[in-house]
């Protein structure tokens, strides 16, 4: 239940949490019902925050956040988020009175593209740059008339389709440096990657091109751009691209998947992939517009429609055009519904991306959900008292990376303006003292020292960095260093350590040293915002006309060639498929009951990840005494156990509509906190605040409210957001994404694998799965092929095969070995074969193979087994002591596989058959096509 407390020193009330009672995110006691049938188009549900000027209502059941204008719901606290800090240039711009113009604004510098932005991305080694701005941040629809890029190696006619000034719904946010001095900041250094990017682009040149664009409105409407600045189109093209994820010069594994090109690294791939860049480009030039396949051929000769067409259905099937909230995507969604049902468990961003897509090209949708609110882990609470109110979001907050993020794309739609926040990021000591510059410099520089010398030491032990920890890795490396023997720089060097700790939801001795940054290759770039209002503003807008049941937590599923029955609270729901987005500490709890059960595979995946905790003491004061020229600042601890102890404080501000401030708890202070009295709690942090600045002459008002979080004891989530575990690897999260029998789908965060642990890599894996979702109906809808003679394709595979084995990987004895290159992941698959005389009689287990190495033997005399094993597993076979015998031995008794014929692959074998045979013909091809790492 909700928990109030007052104090000497601090009157003020103090939300807390308790769980057991109920699913609301952060706890609370329910009182009362839910009616069994949808809530359509509702944001009902616990602590909405909202604008200014928002009509707020309280409900027992809770209110979820809207835009102004919405009713919201107001109901006991919540708790905690999906994050995060950032890497880079770090931010909020409080707009002042003077900053504000209306119409555009002709001049400007660091442009932040607001079609391009970014939520919540995790950040590994997060440093705050200090350095003074004066940035233009364009609301949502900027006005910016532009021209679509015109191909030459497309199309020869140059007909221009002008983008038409847009009208504003809100003022331009001007934020500017406000005159104050200084304040000791943070210079940023991230180290060099460890591998290379899969999709790179210049971050400057995309900023610069942006600001160039912005900058063509002061030339009026008639201007044009020269045509000699095609092959620059097609260059910002290809960037644009890339920020979204696609790869410059390669197919993304979904296009592969997909057949959008007969043949993988030709010549009609680089066409296809010009195409393609350019439609992406064009619908992010007004994505307040329906793009049709006809628009698209307006500049694209008629040569290459067949291109034209498979690219826009891949784009428009899977999301990645046409898609969000703006009232011309929404005309689009069919009245009727005569598609596959399906129902979505989850109304967090994951499902509710899901639902509205599938809704849009004609599934019959109901969306599940166990809270009483919709938004999952992104929950903004509306905090008031002594005249002075605030939107807090107690879940995700940041608004990350904006080059590229499909959640910018919202922002832009809903004319939503974004405030930048700015880098300086002041550390203070335990009694409050700032820390010494010098010395806070040269222990960050060490600690990215010894993260940089973990990278190389992972490179060196390839085979075993799996199961060491980062954190036992650093410590050693510190230790062996001289890190951090003073107490100020160990102090510092602790800070540093809860600062990752925080990016990961979890204790650095849990952490892969070996995958703990695996996705680092495909984050986001550009800019890190928040949310004027709150994140809410999001989720309103994704449930607008979605028919969701709230308080209905499910119990079990049950799938089969029959459908799919999803019982939850006493009701069954029946359906031809069902999409799971519960977080992954819920699967990990085993609540929801799978019949039949999860594949191993999948359930070990569940098992080796990660899923950790971080927590927010939420203070809403009744005027800022922290001052306006700071939106970070940092704190000590004495003891290092208690490093992510209110190590960090965030200034809403400027943003929330009220003196809101927020202190981070993270690592294993987080795991405490959970215990923590909220009294308690609120008191450590007022005595913190005070020692900082009543120094200074700066009294310390107590707080207004204040909401202390409880993620990991939510029974709906039972934790932050997902992480790669010791023994964990990024293919776990693509073996979580997997589905079951075309019939078992899996979205969320932590089944992204490029954007874990983020709000846009749970919204992306739900247009994702939506996408499979509806190949999966349409194929089972489909006339059954004809059957091609079994000789004619064993004969190709057979040729295949062979084909492949010319070039093993690894060739030792009779066993040949090859792998799928665009992976280094150990739990990859391999393939392995065995060579036998056709006379040998087949061994036992326990017996000897009698396998002839003389070269001369015909072809048509071998008898050729197979079977996969991992990657790792095949290094482990090949280190072997012994002969093929003992080799043998190994590998059917240790490996527990079954040695079969081509027949006898299966689906996981032919895969891996064909995702060889794509990978090397590409690379004998001439393409670039990029490595995953």
């Amino acid at each position: 239940m909700e928990k109030v407390a007052s104090a000497p020193n601090i009157p003020a009330a103090v939300d807390a949490t308790n769980n057991s009672n109920m699913g609301e995110m952060g706890g609370g006691v329910l009182t009362s019902k839910v009616t069994s049938g949808p809530t359509v188009g509702s944001a009902s549900g616990e602590g909405g925050g909202a604008m200014p000027g928002t009509n707020l209502q309280q409900s027992p059941l809770g209110g979820g956040g809207a835009m102004p204008g919405t009713n919201l719901q107001q109901s006991p606290s919540g708790g905690g988020g999906l994050r995060r800090l950032h890497n880079g240039r770090f931010a909020p711009q409080a707009a002042r009175e003077e900053d504000l113009k209306e119409g555009f604004v002709s001049r400007v510098r660091n442009v932040v593209k607001s079609g391009d932005m970014a939520i919540t991305e995790k950040k590994k080694r997060i440093r705050i740059r200090k350095k003074k701005v004066t940035t233009v941040l364009p609301p949502g629809n900027s006005g910016i008339q532009q021209d679509t890029v015109t191909l030459t190696t497309v199309a020869q006619k140059k007909k221009r389709i002008r983008i038409r000034n847009r009208k504003r719904k809100q003022p331009e946010i001007v934020a500017k440096d406000d005159g104050t001095s200084p304040v000791e900041g943070r210079q940023s250094k991230r180290p060099a990657r460890q591998h290379a990017k899969v999709s790179t682009y210049d971050e400057s040149a995309l900023d610069a091109a942006i600001e160039e664009q912005l900058g063509m409105q002061s030339q009026g409407k008639g201007h044009k751009r020269k045509l000699g600045n095609v092959d620059k189109d097609i260059t910002m093209e290809a960037m644009i691209a890339a920020a979204i994820g696609f790869p410059r010069d390669a197919l993304t594994e979904e296009e592969i998947e997909a057949g959008v090109v007969s043949t993988v690294g030709s010549q009609e791939q680089a066409n296809y992939i010009v195409v393609r860049n350019h439609i992406l480009a064009t619908w992010r030039e007004n994505v307040n517009t329906w793009l049709e396949q006809e628009t698209v051929m307006e500049t694209i000769r008629s040569l290459h429609s067949k291109l034209v067409a498979s690219a826009y259905d891949f784009l428009l099937s899977h999301g990645y055009i046409n898609f969000g909230v703006a009232p011309a995507i929404k005309a689009k969604v069919p009245a009727e519904k005569d598609k596959a049902s399906v129902v979505v468990i989850g109304a967090g961003l994951a499902g509710l991306a899901a639902a509205r897509h599938l809704l849009a090209i004609g599934h019959k949708v109901v969306v599940v959900e166990g809270r009483l609110r919709p938004g999952g882990r992104v929950y903004t609470k509306k905090m008031e008292g002594e005249k002075v109110w605030a939107a807090a979001d107690l879940g995700g907050s940041v608004v990350t990376g904006i080059h590229g993020n499909p959640l910018g794309v919202l922002a832009r739609q809903m004319n939503l303006p974004l405030h930048k926040i700015r880098d300086q990021c002041p550390i203070y000591q335990p009694h409050g003292q700032p820390a010494q510059k010098d010395v806070d410099n040269k222990v960050e520089a060490e600690f990215n020292k010894l993260l940089d010398t973990c990278g190389k030491w992972r490179e060196n032990k390839e085979h075993t960095a799996d199961q060491v920890s980062l954190g036992e890795t650093l410590e050693r490396l510190r230790l062996s260093s001289g890190v951090g023997l003073g107490q100020e720089e160990r102090q510092l060097y602790d800070w540093h350590s809860a600062n990752l700790e925080y990016a990961n939801a979890s204790l650095l001795t849990n952490l892969s040293l070996a995958y703990w940054d695996q996705d680092d290759p495909y984050e986001m770039g550009g800019d890190h915002c928040f949310l004027p209002g709150g994140n809410v503003q999001f989720v309103a807008a994704l449930t607008e006309g979605l028919p969701i049941f709230y308080g209905k937590t499910v119990k079990a599923i049950c799938y089969g060639n029959d459908g799919v029955k999803v019982i939850a609270h006493n009701q069954v729901f029946e359906c031809d498929m069902v999409l799971c987005t519960v977080p992954l500490g819920v699967l990990k709890k085993g609540l929801i009951k799978f019949e039949p059960e999860l594949p191993k595979r999948k359930m070990d995946a569940i098992r080796r990840l990660g899923f950790g905790l971080l927590n927010k003491v939420v203070m809403l004061f009744p005027r800022v005494f922290w001052g306006t020229d700071i939106d970070t600042f940092g704190h000590l601890e004495e003891d290092p156990k208690n490093r992510g102890e209110y190590f960090l404080f965030y200034s809403y501000a400027g943003v929330s509509g009220g003196p809101l401030l927020m202190a981070l708890v993270a690592g294993e202070a987080a795991i405490k906190f959970e215990r923590t009295p909220p009294l308690e709690a609120v008191t450590r942090v007022m005595s913190i605040l005070r020692g900082i600045f009543e120094p200074k002459g700066i009294r310390v008002p107590n707080p207004v409210q204040t909401v202390c979080t409880r993620w990991g004891s939510d029974s709906l989530c039972f934790g932050s957001y997902s992480n790669v575990a010791v023994g964990a690897s990024g293919e776990d999260y693509d073996i979580l994404a997997e589905s079951v029998d075309d019939r078992l789908f899996f979205a969320g965060e932590a089944t992204n694998r490029q954007y874990p642990a983020t709000m846009h890599g749970a919204f992306l894996s739900g247009h994702r799965e939506a996408a499979k979702i509806a190949r999966a109906a349409a194929a089972r809808m489909a006339p059954p092929k004809p059957l091609i003679p079994v000789q004619k394709d064993m004969r190709l595979y057979m040729a295949t095969l062979a084909d492949l084995f010319k070039e093993p990987d690894l060739d030792f004895g009779s066993f040949s070995i090859i792998f799928d290159q665009q992976t280094k992941d150990p739990s990859s698959l391999a393939l392995v074969r065995l060579v036998y005389d056709m006379p040998v009689q087949m061994p036992s287990r326990a017996d000897t193979p009698e396998v002839r190495t003389d070269q001369s033997v015909p072809a048509e005399e071998q008898l050729h087994l197979y079977t996969t094993i991992t990657r790792q597993q095949a290094f482990d076979l090949r280190d072997v002591k012994g002969g093929d015998r003992e080799k043998y031995v190994y590998l059917c008794q240790k490996f527990g596989v079954k040695l079969v014929g081509r027949r006898g692959l299966g689906p996981a074998g032919d895969a891996l058959v064909v995702a060889i045979k794509w990978n090397r013909a590409a690379r004998n091809e001439g393409s670039t096509m990029q490595k995953f790492p």
